[in-house]
């Protein structure tokens, strides 16, 4: 192999590798980071999704790993760590290899409301480099149909007549779906009890059947079902009505302004992750989350796909963990 196909600084590198080395160490590491994510990815990455297969997070993910792995070229695998509020899922990935092949999609549960619930936790939001935000999904009460009421003032009616016996399942104790069931219910004067799953799919499989009375949950995975006759959503906690099902009304159209509630999520990776990985990542992310083949399928479900930098990202979660920092203090929740 003659010189002239290496570059000057692979010639010194193999030269010289000592006074290589030397130089690399004095700059802190920067330009050994910087030639290992020139080879970034060379293998499979993993996205941890903190929640079951089925829900509203792990169809969104699966939607965008696919195509972040198009842009990457090398497969983005999806993995499915679902319990614990998020909180299995996130401490798997915060105790990874900080190299970028583990990654987590998080949401405001996980950063947000978590931490200021749980006493003992095994991870913080500082424990992540954020790599970029994901989307803003709002929220659906999705009712079953053994529930005989077709608008929410009928069911405020027939929920004040029944305090305490209509319940509504969450994806976990702590939860965004748990803490919107709250304030729900305090905005609209009733009383409901939770009823905590590992994620949507198997709450929404108990609504279907009757088996709890309704399910807070994303809206991109409650539209389907309600569209196919199987649930009625009766509000949603977006400013508009989705695109995709125009009878529904939002909560603030009905009189509940406070009821305007997004979770956030996003995609973060263990805080030694090196910029240049960091930054390759949000790159390629960028292509996927502002490309339509992505926000045309998630558009009409209520979910709004947005790309930002990872400072954007982190301070929108920064901002949303000391906004649900507020809420928790005043409803004096706290959880083991």
């Amino acid at each position: 192999m003659g010189i002239s196909e290496f570059s000057g600084r692979q010639l010194i590198m193999r030269m010289f590798p000592a006074l290589w080395m030397a130089v690399a160490l004095f700059l802190g590491g920067g330009v050994l980071t910087a030639v290992a994510a020139e080879g970034f990815p060379s293998k499979n990455l993993r996205m941890v999704v903190p929640f079951p297969a089925g829900g509203a997070t792990d169809v969104l993910g699966r939607a965008i790993a696919q195509r972040l792995g198009e842009q990457l070229g090398k497969p983005v695998v999806i993995e499915n760590v679902g319990g614990a509020s998020t909180m299995i899922g996130a401490e798997r990935v915060a105790k990874s290899t900080p190299d970028g092949y583990t990654l987590l999609m998080a949401t405001s549960t996980t950063f947000s409301t978590n931490p200021h619930l749980y006493k003992k936790m095994a991870y913080r939001l500082d424990d992540f480099n954020a790599i970029t935000l994901f989307a803003k999904g709002p929220l659906a009460m999705a009712m079953s149909l053994s529930v005989p009421v077709k608008t929410l003032q009928e069911f405020v009616v027939h929920a004040k007549a029944r305090p305490g016996q209509l319940n509504y399942g969450t994806t976990g104790r702590g939860g965004n779906s748990h803490l919107t069931g709250i304030r729900i219910a305090a905005a609209l004067g009733i009383r409901m009890q939770d009823v905590p799953y590992k994620g949507s799919a198997p709450a929404l499989v108990d609504v279907m059947g009757g088996s709890i009375s309704m399910h807070i949950d994303q809206v991109s995975t409650s539209l389907p079902l309600h569209k196919a006759g199987k649930i009625n959503v009766l509000a949603v906690t977006s400013d508009q009505r989705p695109e995709g099902a125009p009878d529904v009304p939002t909560f603030l159209e009905s009189g509940y302004p406070q009821l305007v509630i997004h979770s956030l999520i996003g995609l973060f990776a263990p805080v030694a992750t090196p910029k240049p990985v960091v930054e390759k990542l949000n790159v390629a992310s960028k292509t996927v989350l502002q490309g339509d083949a992505v926000r045309s399928r998630f558009r009409p479900l209520g979910t709004l796909v947005e790309w930002s930098t990872p400072d954007m990202a982190m301070e929108l979660f920064r901002a949303d963990y000391q906004s649900a920092g507020v809420l928790i203090k005043s409803m004096k929740i706290e959880l083991e």
